[in-house]
C-alpha cells in the first residue's frame, strides 16, 4: 500500500475544512429575517402612577405569605440609626474582636473567654462612645 503524499494529505485536509466552513457558515450569518438585530429601547406606555396605584390595589388583596387570619403579623420594624452610627458601631465591633470571633473557624461560642473579653471590650466602648456623644446611641 503506498503512502499518501504530503500534497494530497493538505488538499484532503483542504477539501474537509472547506465542507465543515460551509456546514457551519448559515449559524454564523445570524438570523435576518427578524430585521435589525441592535437593541431597540423600549417605551412604556404606563405612567409612574399608575404603576403605584396598581401596586396598592394589588397590596390590599395580596395573600399574607403564610400567616393566618388568627396570627398577626408584626409591623415593620426600621432602624432610625444613621449610616454615621452604624459605621461607628461597626468599626468598634471590628476593633473590639467580635468580628474575629464571629466569624472565625470556631463561630461565636460565648462559653469561651476570648469571646467573653471581646463582648465585654466592645460593650465598654459602646458605653464610652455613648457617654461621649449622648445623642447617637445605637437602639
Amino acid at each position: 500500500m503506498k503512502k499518501p503524499s504530503s500534497t494530497a494529505r493538505l488538499l484532503a485536509t483542504t477539501a474537509v475544512a472547506a465542507l465543515l466552513g460551509a456546514a457551519a457558515a448559515p449559524s454564523l450569518a445570524g438570523n435576518y429575517a427578524e430585521g435589525d438585530p441592535r437593541p431597540v429601547p423600549m417605551t412604556s406606555s404606563t405612567t409612574r402612577a399608575a404603576v403605584a396605584a396598581d401596586a396598592q390595589q394589588w397590596l390590599k388583596a395580596a395573600p399574607t405569605q403564610g400567616y393566618t387570619d388568627a396570627i398577626a403579623q408584626a409591623p415593620a420594624v426600621v432602624s432610625t440609626n444613621t449610616r454615621a452610627a452604624v459605621a461607628a458601631d461597626t468599626r468598634l465591633w471590628l476593633q473590639s474582636g467580635l468580628a474575629a470571633k464571629q466569624n472565625g473557624e470556631a463561630g461565636a461560642d460565648a462559653a469561651q473567654p476570648g469571646y467573653r473579653q471581646a463582648a465585654a471590650d466592645y460593650s465598654s466602648k459602646t458605653a464610652a462612645q455613648a457617654q461621649a456623644q449622648p445623642g447617637t446611641a445605637l437602639r
